[in-house]
């Protein structure tokens, strides 16, 4: 766990603290690239071979039946049930606002307008492993849905092979009946080329580890992707007023996630840095995962006293945080000042957990800085802007001129003569 004050902090410090050290994406992509080369080639046969290898997979059929899926919700609690029901119905409530609309309108040169269109197919990665991230699901598939998403397949590694009832009960609420128990740069790569059992999408979304990130940068130019997501992340600006044990419990709930998990504060008041201090420390030593936890915060938990507030607010603006929690006197004056973030959480009762399960928001957000110039997944992400113009014949006579001086000035005669035809059409 590390402790700066800001103004004392050499170049160096923080430079490593702005930086993000510790994932590789280069040698992440040294590995996924033969995988995808190979998936590419021999579709399932390749497919079937790594999920043998690195998902635990142990025989059977790519994809799932659909009587699994619609039969998992007898086989999970009535309350995960209830909670799952509760969290889609708060994920649908705010992502329905997220309006998007054509439009059309009519001048002197004709009818100019934009339609709006869903993807047909999308894919989404459901990280598997150490835990089961059914909210991933529900993050994910409701908007798609929303946005009029026909087509859903979600990919998952599970665990040792075998895909967590909870999960398959998440995407059976989300409409979603192909559902893929592999993991990895082996199914990114088969959701972006496709395979006789898993066809080809039009994009990828969905957190994951290196491995997958570096996949799903390495198959962008073939199928688009949200993101490339690194480890989770949260910054935290508070003032002398914070609770300290509430500001170290957001700061753990990150730390638990993975070793390279970052969880900052920024606080004005050293006795406020001090004592989050401890009480990190302290519920670090209790932690259920405190292995992973202990692991991050060694060097990803990092307390920064600032002189002011607006020190911290600057400050997390140039780091852009994928979580921002703001704990201070009057947090809404604060939220006005912030450019760059992937979610906010204002004020005191504003747990980042809340976010990363039934408040509404999304949880599939950027890290490691691209906060600064992408949003998180929303309805926007599974929809397509298709413009479209009908020119009147004033209109071709008058746009002519315009086209044919710029086109020959940039040395386009042929765009120049395109235009000038319709003029002379209209002449005659």
């Amino acid at each position: 766990m590390l402790t700066y004050e800001l103004r004392k902090m050499s170049d160096e410090e923080l430079k490593g603290v702005l930086s993000r050290k510790g994932v590789d994406l280069t040698r992440a992509a040294e590995i996924a690239k033969p995988i995808i080369d190979e998936v590419r080639s021999n579709g399932d046969s390749a497919v079937l071979k790594f999920a043998k290898k690195f998902d635990g997979f142990r025989g059977g059929p790519l994809t799932l039946s659909r009587y699994l899926l619609r039969s998992s919700k007898k086989r999970v609690s009535k309350k995960v049930l209830e909670a799952l029901t509760t969290s889609k119905r708060r994920i649908e409530t705010f992502h329905s606002r997220q309006a998007l609309e054509a439009f059309e309108y009519r001048d002197e040169c004709g009818i100019m307008g934009q339609r709006v269109v869903p993807l047909n197919r999308i894919g989404v990665y459901v990280p598997g492993g150490t835990a089961d991230y059914v909210s991933t699901v529900l993050m994910a598939c409701v908007p798609a849905r929303i946005a009029g998403v026909d087509q859903i397949a979600i990919c998952t590694p599970g665990r040792n092979g075998k895909v967590p009832d909870a999960v398959l009960a998440a995407a059976d609420m989300c409409g979603v009946s192909e559902v893929h128990p592999v993991g990895g740069a082996h199914a990114v790569a088969a959701m972006a080329y496709g395979t006789d059992s898993i066809p080809r999408v039009q994009k990828i979304v969905g957190p994951g580890g290196a491995v997958v990130t570096a996949a799903k940068l390495l198959v962008r130019n073939h199928c688009e992707i949200d993101f490339l997501a690194g480890p989770s992340e949260v910054l935290v600006i508070a003032d002398s007023g914070a609770d300290p044990e509430l500001v170290a419990a957001d700061m753990l709930a990150q730390l638990e996630h993975d070793p390279l998990a970052r969880a900052l504060l920024l606080t004005n008041s050293k006795s406020m840095a001090e004592l989050t201090r401890k009480e990190l420390l302290r519920q670090l030593a209790r932690a259920s995962r405190s292995d992973i936890a202990s692991k991050s915060a060694k060097k990803g938990a990092v307390i920064i006293v600032t002189e002011t507030i607006a020190d911290a607010v600057k400050f997390s603006n140039e780091y852009a945080p994928e979580h921002l929690l703001i704990d201070v006197e009057n947090p809404m004056a604060v939220l006005d000042q912030i450019r760059n973030a992937g979610s906010v959480f204002v004020g005191r009762y504003s747990s980042v957990a809340f976010g990363d399960y039934c408040s509404g928001t999304n949880h599939i957000l950027p890290t490691k800085g691209t906060a600064a110039m992408k949003s998180s997944l929303s309805v926007y992400d599974f929809l397509k802007i298709i413009p479209y113009q009908r020119i009147s014949r004033a209109g071709a006579a008058s746009f002519s001129k315009v086209v044919g001086v710029l086109a020959r000035s940039e040395g386009l005669p042929a765009h120049a003569e395109a235009a000038l035809a319709r003029a002379r059409m209209v002449n005659k």
